[in-house]
């Protein structure tokens, strides 16, 4: 797997993400999520560690956009992560935060980790760690897959629950 395949799959996990917010959903109330998008790897960096060849470490910033398939919400997306990877072997993993900002700039702030599984596709899980304004307070998680289009674009898929705080 090539270091530019790599970070493909690492922008996936950036959705992962893009998760996008489910605006109808009531305060206090759970709700399924269920969004994809696409990421865009903007910045990377990856260092050879040295212990095995192709084993490899690495900081990665994507952007992208997230579609709620539910609600049909579309919102900026972006993310950043490490990843510790053999680029031979395809073991290790993925760790990062992403950040959903909606059109008055409010803010979703998710931590998510995952593994490859195969070729070019990655899976994990995520978890919403802070919001902003209309969405501190927010909790919820789920799982996400992720699949590399190019050397620095990727494709994925998120579903989850969400509940939205309560004011």
């Amino acid at each position: 797997m090539s270091w530019s395949k790599i970070f493909a799959v690492t922008a996936m996990f950036m959705f992962v993400f893009g998760i996008a917010t489910i605006d109808c959903a009531l305060a206090g109330e759970k709700q399924k999520l269920k969004s994809h998008g696409t990421t865009y790897t903007t910045k990377s960096e990856l260092v050879e560690v040295g212990d095995d060849e192709g084993h490899v470490i690495g900081v990665y910033e994507n952007k992208g956009i997230a579609f709620n398939e539910i609600t049909g919400t579309r919102m900026v997306d972006q993310g950043r992560g490490i990843i510790d990877i053999n680029t031979k072997t395809g073991r290790g993993f993925i760790r990062g935060y992403g950040i959903t900002t909606d059109k008055d700039g409010d803010k979703m702030i998710r931590a998510y980790e995952g593994k490859p599984v195969a070729k070019g596709k990655s899976k994990g899980d995520w978890n919403y760690v802070k919001g902003t304004g209309k969405y501190e307070g927010i909790k919820g998680g789920g799982t996400w897959s992720s699949y590399g289009l190019t050397p620095k674009q990727s494709y994925w898929e998120a579903e989850g629950e969400v509940e939205m705080p309560t004011k």
